[in-house]
């Protein structure tokens, strides 16, 4: 007796792993299945062998053996308890994704659609409300979904109204959905005028949007029920709105704290001073405080924006830049040379501080 290539069978290579093993035995399995195959024995023994080929290789003690002994029988390979659960395995959840095995038509849910929606920098603060339209699949209100005109269905020839068909192999049943009429037990004689038998129509759809305050870029928000609509009693699928805010000129955004840099002059940093500033309410002022530095930040506690997961609001960080005048007059200039001229090294800590450094390493 020529021994049996398990591996060539099912056409993988012996370093094959488990998803390959399933997907060559689906693609074989559906070639030769004998629904497919009507009055040819060579395509029945091929089927027989294709399901031995996957009981072995899908199971990793007995791919284990195969590999170490090769070919052996079935009555020395398997035992009582491995038909009971490896048939079961194979014929209930394998056929099932292949040819939807023992299912009428059944409830599906409708597929989720997907939408990009842009905001300006203020409403992702505040909130919006937003009205959008979207291409949206509905069941034919004409036929109700049956893609057939009024009178235009009649009993599957094939199932008998059943919906599915049933082949016995020796001691194995299979079943699996009606490839005519596709799991209802109807056929159409005469499709509807209105979706030309499609089942569905295309139409805008209008939904309205709440978008939370304190929205970030990149977000998603889901709207239950707002998608495809569902077929044979199935949900709608939903609607999932991706976020896109558009950047600020001035603000920039890090979680729930927000930042602005805020130009002063040298003489408001050295002397101090009140400055206007924007916040996210509006105009605001904050003062300055004598010697501050460029780079120095303020905080304003609780003037970010708002926390989407619970109460409360980020911060908002002021950081100052100091910075100098590009032209001088000569007045000016005399002014600041007075003002060279009499400053001390401990007014300017960070200068000494450098000096000090710089000495230290020539010493």
């Amino acid at each position: 007796m020529t021994e049996i290539d398990y591996y060539e069978i099912l056409e993988i290579h012996k370093s094959a792993s488990n998803d390959d093993i399933k997907s060559s035995y689906k693609r074989l399995a559906f070639e030769y299945h004998p629904d497919r195959n009507p009055g040819n024995s060579n395509a029945e023994e091929k089927f027989k062998v294709i399901n031995e080929a996957y009981q072995t290789l899908s199971n990793p003690d007995k791919r284990a053996r195969y590999d170490s002994f090769g070919h052996i029988s079935s009555e020395n390979m398997f035992s009582e308890q491995d038909f009971e659960a490896g048939f079961s395995d194979i014929f209930g959840n394998l056929f099932e994704e292949v040819f939807n095995a023992g299912q009428r038509q059944r409830a599906e849910r409708g597929s989720d659609l997907k939408y990009s929606l842009e905001l300006s920098f203020e409403e992702s603060l505040e909130g919006a409300q937003r009205e959008i339209s979207i291409p949206r699949r509905t069941l034919c209100d004409v036929c109700e979904g049956s893609g057939a005109a009024e009178g235009g269905e009649a009993v599957c020839h094939t199932c008998r109204g059943r919906g599915e068909l049933r082949y016995t192999q020796g001691f194995i049943a299979i079943k699996r959905q009606c490839s005519t009429c596709r799991g209802s037990g109807k056929i159409i004689t005469e499709a509807c005028g209105f979706c030309s038998g499609n089942k569905f129509t295309v139409s805008e759809h209008t939904v309205r949007v709440k978008v939370p305050p304190g929205i970030t870029n990149g977000a998603r928000l889901r709207v239950r029920g707002e998608g495809d609509s569902g077929f044979m009693g199935g949900l709608n699928g939903d609607l999932y709105i991706e976020i896109r805010v558009k950047e600020h000129p001035l603000f920039r955004r890090e979680g729930h704290d927000l930042y602005l840099n805020v130009p002063i002059g040298f003489v408001q940093a050295a002397l101090g001073d009140e400055v206007e500033i924007l916040t996210p309410k509006g105009l605001s002022t904050i003062k300055i405080p004598p010697g501050t530095q460029s780079g120095q930040n303020f905080r304003l506690k609780g003037k970010g924006a708002p926390k989407l997961e619970g109460r409360g609001m980020g911060d908002l960080y002021i950081q100052v830049e100091v910075r100098v005048p590009v032209k001088l007059s000569k007045k000016q200039k005399l002014i600041l040379e007075e003002f060279a001229k009499a400053s001390e090294e401990k007014n300017q800590p960070a200068v000494k501080r450098f000096l000090d450094k710089l000495q230290g390493l020539f010493n």
